[in-house]
């Protein structure tokens, strides 16, 4: 084999290239590190897809990022903003300073206190499963 196999290392991961060409690529692979690490990253990538479609075959991209969107995290945050933003509106009542531009005031603000928490969990999350936190620049 002339070279590094870099084009076909994808047809090669999915099983698509003829015998004695995915034989030649294996041989290269067991001398060149550089194509090995280039056919592991396409291996994650794959991974990584696979897990955000849930590994069904039927299932889009799009299906995963709206499952990862309505986490049970959002909507206790949406029952949380709407109790507190209720609890405040009540006791406005109660003093007599409920306005219309106190409830959108206060409104706006739970909501944004509480998008500011759920991006932080997220985050947060994200930070907690990656390989690659404990690695020094």
């Amino acid at each position: 084999m002339n070279g590094h196999p870099r084009e076909r290392l994808s047809a090669y991961l999915d099983g698509e290239l003829p015998r004695e060409e995915a034989e030649a690529i294996e041989l290269h692979l067991r001398g060149c590190t550089e194509c090995g690490r280039e056919l592991a990253l396409m291996r994650d990538l794959g991974g990584a897809v696979r897990n955000l479609t849930g590994g069904s075959g039927g299932r889009s991209v799009w299906a995963g990022v709206h499952r990862r969107i309505t986490r049970p995290i959002g909507w206790v945050l949406l029952v949380a903003g709407c109790a507190i933003w209720g609890g405040l509106a009540l006791a406005a009542w109660l003093r007599a300073e409920l306005t219309l531009e106190w409830l959108a005031v206060t409104g706006i603000g739970v909501g944004i206190l509480l998008l500011l928490i759920g991006v932080t969990h997220e985050q947060y999350r994200e930070w907690k499963d990656t390989r690659y936190k404990d690695v020094e620049r």
